[in-house]
């Protein structure tokens, strides 16, 4: 926290909105740009997707996307960890920054808490700048609870999308250079370098690795935003995750993801789980 400034003004500050709606003037340039688009275009292939895939056609949540997107509400409401408000102090003096909306964050902390108990590790398949992985571990160390997380991603932004991802290009969401070094200078300064293993490449390289680890998982962040990398990071993680566990899935219910969606339906086809809403374009279930 800088001299001068306020709980409230670090929070807020925490957050970069630059790649996402924040503003009301934002969200109604956004709906105008991708509603259309979303209706006309990438529904109608949706449900295509769907029947080739061999999945329900009944699937009404999707229709409410735009709405989700334009409202940013909070749908599972689970109280914050303690000493959470120190956390984001940490976080922000190291130089972390969350990617995500406040209401996203906010509510995978709460389900993270509600895990604490539970056997197993933490994974987090898509980490672009490795915000949320860090403060998961910050929390875990400030309540005591020595979890290794995992943080899974190329770093060098999306691979190629294949033909269930309409709205994706390669490259997206690509760090600056090096990012990972920034990422372990950062988990030494916050003290939970002993916590925080960051695996760089693609999820088909990393997993085969950590498959020799017999890791049991107790919580899971899925933020691939396209169909394979989803796909593959949920046949890894639900083998694997302890019962009362809880995956979350960043992009289930995001306008430009709907080969995510896809994927983790697919992923969860034989369990007949469908995610619930959590945060804006969020989603979870508990194993």
């Amino acid at each position: 926290m800088t001299a001068g400034s306020s709980p409230a003004e670090t929070t807020a500050d925490i957050y970069d909105t630059e790649i996402y709606a924040s503003t009301l003037g934002q969200k109604m340039r956004r709906g105008l740009d991708l509603g259309p688009k979303y209706y006309l275009r990438d529904l109608p292939r949706y449900f295509r997707q769907r029947k080739k895939l061999g999945l329900p056609l009944r699937d009404f949540g999707v229709l409410r996307n735009p709405v989700r997107s334009f409202q940013n509400g909070t749908y599972h409401h689970a109280p914050l960890p303690p000493r959470y408000d120190e956390a984001l102090t940490l976080l922000h003096a190291a130089g972390v920054r969350f990617d995500n909306q406040q209401s996203r964050i906010e509510a995978l902390a709460g389900l993270w808490w509600e895990t604490r108990d539970v056997e197993g590790d933490v994974i987090e398949c898509g980490a672009f700048r490795g915000g949320t992985s860090l403060l998961l571990s910050v929390l875990g160390r400030l309540n005591g609870i020595a979890k290794k997380v995992h943080m899974l991603d190329t770093f060098t932004g999306m691979p190629a999308p294949s033909e269930f991802d309409s709205a994706r290009e390669s490259g997206e969401f690509a760090p600056p250079e090096h990012w990972p070094t920034v990422i372990r200078q950062q988990a030494n300064t916050l003290g939970v370098d002993d916590l925080v293993e960051v695996h760089e490449g693609l999820f088909s390289a990393s997993f085969p690795v950590l498959v020799e680890r017999k890791l049991v998982l107790s919580f899971c962040h899925v933020d691939a935003n396209i169909y394979q990398g989803t796909l593959e990071a949920c046949e890894f993680s639900l083998p694997r995750m302890s019962p009362g566990g809880v995956m979350v899935f960043d992009d289930y219910n995001g306008l430009c993801d709907l080969g995510a969606r896809l994927a983790i339906d697919v992923a969860l086809g034989a369990s007949g789980e469908r995610p619930q809403p959590l945060a804006e374009c969020s989603a979870f279930v508990r194993i």
